[in-house]
């Protein structure tokens, strides 16, 4: 007869323990990942796509953070380079307005300046406006065109600023520099918005009469630099400022 086993004898190796736990969280883990998956209110997604979302917070894997990932040589890693969608626009759309503005009679005469929040466009008055009048002459509108291309595609909003020099006018519908600089920038604008068929919501008219020159004005030369519209396109996002009322 044999002999009989004690119950303190182990009637298992240990490492059966942990590996016996480690299938069960391993099953668990596929099993939310399943939940994740056909369970989404919105609609079913792959457990690939669940897989990306549980981890994109913690591995920045996911490309809504800016960032994509591509796989090392040999699949030993991951190497994050950033998404091209959410590099910085300023240089692509310096580089589209020169191309554009190239295209016409007018291109010794314009300036495109960036900062690193805004695009400008600076346009002498002469190339847009009679002198003391703020009606777009003829052959103005060629420069306006070849903006159009650029000004559609962006989505961001586009301020028109009008200045001028230090000298008073003389044209008695606009009583002073504020007056004039300001029917300038509005008629770009409208020319946009009525002519051209592009969102009045995004535009807005600044008149800056003559007290942002660019150099001072000592002399006509330096004046008619001074006498100019700055097209604008706001690259920023600024947060719009709340409703407010006295009561």
């Amino acid at each position: 007869m044999g002999k009989a086993r004690k119950y303190d004898d182990p009637s298992a190796p240990l490492w059966c323990l942990s590996y016996g736990d480690t299938i069960t969280n391993i099953l668990c883990f596929f099993v939310m990942l399943f939940m994740f998956a056909s369970m989404n209110a919105r609609g079913p997604r792959t457990t690939n796509q669940a897989l990306e979302q549980a981890f994109s917070a913690t591995f920045s894997i996911s490309k809504q953070s800016g960032e994509s990932p591509l796989v090392t040589k040999g699949n030993k890693g991951f190497l994050l380079i950033p998404n091209p969608l959410d590099r910085h626009p300023i240089p692509r759309i310096v580089k589209r307005v020169k191309n554009l503005l190239q295209t016409t009679s007018m291109k010794s005469s314009l300036m495109v300046i960036q900062d690193d929040q805004n695009v400008k466009i600076r346009i002498p008055s002469k190339v847009l406006f009679q002198s003391g009048s703020a009606v777009l002459k003829p052959g103005s509108e060629e420069v306006l065109h070849a903006l159009l291309p650029v000004i559609s595609e962006v989505p961001y909003d586009i301020r028109v600023e009008g200045h001028s020099d230090d000298i008073p006018t003389k044209n008695p519908q606009f009583p002073s520099n504020w007056e004039l600089s300001a029917a300038r920038a509005c008629a770009v604008v409208r020319f946009y918005a009525e002519k051209l068929g592009q969102d009045p919501v995004r535009f807005s008219a600044q008149g800056c009469a003559e007290f942002r020159p660019q150099i001072e004005n000592i002399s006509e030369k330096n004046r008619e630099i001074n006498r100019r519209v700055e097209i604008i396109i706001l690259t920023a996002r600024h947060k719009k400022t709340p409703a407010f009322s006295w009561e």
